[in-house]
């Protein structure tokens, strides 16, 4: 039987985090455009939902909203 390991009661209460939903999904397209990887990404359950139009554009949201908090 698993058993979970015991873990030691915490000296200072977590610092507060948040919850992103990421979403990606790829989109095909037609030449000369080619295909594409699109993003969206919403914070919490009742937070808006972003669109980007590539992962890249989403990550660097993403850094820019952690590093300004």
């Amino acid at each position: 039987m698993f058993q979970e390991p015991e873990v030691p009661p915490a000296t200072h209460p977590p610092s507060p985090g948040r919850v992103y939903v990421l979403r990606i999904w790829h989109e095909p397209g037609d030449l000369p455009t080619g295909s594409a990887w699109r993003a969206s990404i919403k914070e919490g359950t009742l937070g808006d939902r972003r669109y980007f139009a590539s992962v890249d554009d989403c990550i660097d949201h993403l850094y820019g909203e952690l590093i300004r908090r």
